[in-house]
């Protein structure tokens, strides 16, 4: 008997440790009735990301930005490696400070997307090692049309992809081995808005004669292009087409190659630049100017996608103010073949950009630029409202998820000139007002008090979890109720409305008191500047 108990308790022990030596699921992109989801630990996730400035990828300036990270409410800590950091000799590589990073952001609980700088930071080479950097012969660089040096490796050069790779590979072998069992880093930005400042090409006589050949036949082909030289098929952007072929050939060698060590999703981040596109509104619009040539910006995005398969999607970085821009890039960057990813943002519209990005257009992450930036422990001011959209969502992660692309999930956005937005559920419809009064006594005369902010900040989610239930998510605004147009119903009533947040998946009310409408006020739910997530379960008669 004593026996059989022995065996029967080492048998447990040897599953028991045989489960927990298992890896969590891989992070890993999937596209499922037509949208995207991302997966992190086999479940939906939505980054709520911030990116640190690009000096502050050191462990003792991290260990000081972790406070800032959690007023931040960041699930995931964007930060970059320097490939000059962890190669600064050929072939001897160092990665101290890396594993540091890495066990810390684990122990305070984020996860991480580790950001490449290697090849191309902004269109340069300044984080290379000073091995590259010295020697031009070897490590050519990219040539003006004038016929002098720029800051960019060539693209062109054999042997500046071999060192990029080799060093990239010997990162993500090294990651591998310390991050496997727990799955910290989700997910890797292949260099850092690549592409080529000062020139819209390399010049070089050996660049030269390849622009005079002809366009790949490949590639004139899925771009439906006319056989004939770089000129002949791609006319006024045949420089700037050209550098981008080579550039995302570059680039997809690397993701390859990391993805044959560790298979974490690939992306690279661009430079907005062309057609309007680019923020820099007091100069030509043009690559190798006001942004680096050759990367994937909207207009070389086919490009792209036809010839860097290894690179899992386009990750725009947009700073622009002008929310028509802002959207314009968003529905870009918005395609079959590509789920969004905001990696940079910044400055007042990111706050509500960010509700944008997840209902409208189903990002699978959002995060601003530069939240180390504040001194001590506390916020920057201008990244106070996106926390506090961070801080609102976060218990609803997992239903957000599940419900971006459905239909059930909208945004109602102030913008100037904008005091309300109507939106159209299954069975009710939904007037979303922006800063409304605060409700007066019955019988008064009161008004809307005077002086709106300057910035717009309105900013509403809301999730239809059945016809006759919504999950209210926002800032300042009222939301009122109405029996679709056309139905036989005329009119609503609120039968519960509840203020709470979610807690491993089950709803738990926060604040106390009655949760039915029993007054005058009609079907309508405030959210206060502060923000709040409401339950509300309504009826039509």
């Amino acid at each position: 008997m004593r026996h059989r108990i022995v065996r029967s308790w080492l048998t447990l022990l040897f599953a028991t440790s045989l489960a927990l030596a298992q890896p969590k699921p891989i992070p890993q992109l999937v596209k499922k009735d037509g949208r995207f989801q991302f997966l992190v630990d086999g479940k939906p996730f939505l980054i709520l990301g911030g990116q640190v400035g690009n000096f502050s990828a050191f462990s003792d300036r991290m260990e000081r930005a972790w406070p800032t990270f959690r007023a931040m409410n960041l699930n995931t800590v964007e930060y970059p490696v320097y490939w000059n950091v962890i190669e600064p000799e050929e072939g001897k590589f160092d990665f101290t400070d890396f594993d540091r990073i890495l066990q810390g952001l684990r122990s305070q609980g984020f996860r991480a997307d580790v950001l490449w700088f290697a090849t191309w930071k902004n269109g340069a080479m300044d984080w290379t090692p000073n091995w590259v950097k010295s020697d031009p012969k070897r490590f050519p660089r990219v040539i003006d049309s004038g016929g002098k040096p720029t800051r960019s490796l060539s693209p062109m050069s054999k042997a500046n992809l071999d060192a990029d790779r080799k060093a990239y590979t010997a990162m993500m072998k090294h990651l591998r081995e310390i991050d496997e069992a727990d799955r910290t880093v989700i997910m890797v930005q292949v260099e850092n808005e690549p592409g080529s400042l000062a020139s819209v090409r390399d010049f070089s006589p050996e660049s030269n004669k390849l622009f005079s050949g002809p366009a790949p036949s490949h590639l004139v082909t899925a771009l439906k292009k006319k056989p004939g030289t770089w000129k002949e098929a791609f006319g006024r952007i045949a420089d700037e087409t050209f550098n981008a072929y080579y550039v995302s050939t570059y680039i997809n060698e690397v993701a390859k190659a990391g993805k044959q060590i560790y298979p974490l999703p690939a992306y690279v981040n661009v430079w907005n630049g062309g057609y309007g596109t680019n923020d820099n509104f007091e100069a030509f619009d043009r690559p190798g100017e006001t942004y680096p040539s050759g990367g994937a910006v909207s207009h070389m995005l086919d490009l792209w996608k036809a010839n860097a398969p290894a690179v899992d999607l386009i990750a725009s970085d947009i700073y622009h103010q002008n929310p028509i821009t802002y959207l314009r890039i968003l529905s870009d960057y918005t395609r079959p073949d590509n789920p969004l990813l905001v990696v940079e943002t910044g400055r007042g519209i990111a706050a509500r950009a960010f509700f944008y990005a997840v209902a409208d257009y189903s990002a699978i992450g959002f995060g601003p630029f530069g939240v180390d930036g504040a001194p001590g422990a506390g916020l920057r001011p201008d990244m106070a409202a996106i926390a506090a959209d961070f801080h609102v969502v976060q218990s609803a992660i997992p239903l957000i998820a599940e419900m971006q692309g459905t239909g059930k999930l909208k945004a109602a956005v102030e913008e100037t000139g904008t005091a309300a937005r109507n939106l159209i559920f299954s069975d009710f419809d939904v007037l979303v007002r922006f800063h409304p009064p605060a409700r007066q006594p019955a019988g008064s005369t009161g008004s809307a008090p005077a002086g709106a902010p300057a910035e717009p900040s309105g900013r509403v989610l809301i999730a239809e979890l059945r016809a006759d239930e919504f999950l209210v998510m926002g800032f300042d605004s009222s939301v009122e109720f109405r029996p679709a147009q056309g139905s036989d119903y005329t009119a609503a009533q609120l039968l519960s409305n509840e203020e709470g947040v979610f807690e491993n998946g089950t709803w738990k009310r926060t604040v106390p008191g009655i949760t039915a409408q029993g007054d005058y006020s009609g079907p309508t739910v405030r959210l206060s500047a502060q923000g709040a997530m409401i339950r509300v379960k309504l009826m039509r008669y």
